[in-house]
């Protein structure tokens, strides 16, 4: 099952982020990065397919795509900060 949520970051912004669960049970966590113009959602059959393996997807939308709030002047290397910003959160 893939629930969404908006993260407010330290510095204001929101991230939309997609989560497959199972929680604290995974034994494995991805993070999904999309790809341009797409948005944070993992493909269907990744949601599905770690079903009962104890593997759990997390994405977000990047900063100005999708639900996320645009970053002015971000760098690539920024995406670092995000992605432990959401793992911590979820």
């Amino acid at each position: 099952m893939l629930t969404e949520t908006d993260l407010r970051l330290p510095d204001g912004r929101a991230l939309h982020c997609y989560d497959t669960g199972p929680g604290d049970g995974a034994d494995l966590v991805v993070v999904y990065h999309h790809g341009t113009p797409n948005v944070g959602p993992p493909p269907a059959p990744l949601v599905e397919a770690p079903a009962g393996r104890g593997i759990r997807w997390i994405s977000y939308d990047r900063p100005g795509y999708g639900g996320s709030t645009r970053h002015p002047g971000r760098a690539v290397a920024d995406a670092a900060a995000d992605d432990a910003a959401v793992a911590d959160a979820l």
